[in-house]
């Protein structure tokens, strides 16, 4: 069945971007949704979202869409930010997301997750 991804970006208080990840044992992972019939990958990872991690999408903006290759799957991966949210609103969702075991990392502490996805077919822009 075929997967899609998705993650948030949040930026630190040093502009440093961030993004939300799960981890188990010592590897980190991206949220992946099985690819639902009727559904789009948008919808299925907004579903997925909103189900699994009790975030409120409307308060989501995507911010980049790309299809990368994890484990022999093409997949697509979207990547939001959070929109204009109260400074409560974003602590009260980092907190419900670490409830369920996601964390918000900096891509240098990704280095292992980064490897396993093959992003050669992805456009760089400069």
């Amino acid at each position: 069945m075929k997967q899609v991804a998705g993650t948030i970006m949040l930026i630190d208080k040093t502009g440093a971007p961030k993004f939300l990840v799960t981890k188990s044992a010592a590897d980190y992972h991206l949220m992946l949704a099985d690819q639902e019939d009727g559904r789009t990958p948008l919808a299925t990872i907004l579903a997925a979202i909103k189900d699994q991690l009790g975030l409120n999408v409307n308060d989501l903006r995507l911010g980049e869409l790309s299809n990368v290759i994890i484990e022999d799957q093409d997949v697509s991966l979207f990547v939001f930010e959070w929109g204009n949210i109260a400074a409560q609103q974003l602590s009260e969702n980092i907190t419900s997301l670490q409830a369920k075991s996601y964390t918000f990392e900096h891509p240098k502490i990704l280095r292992g997750l980064l490897t396993q996805i093959d992003m050669s077919g992805v456009p760089h822009f400069n």
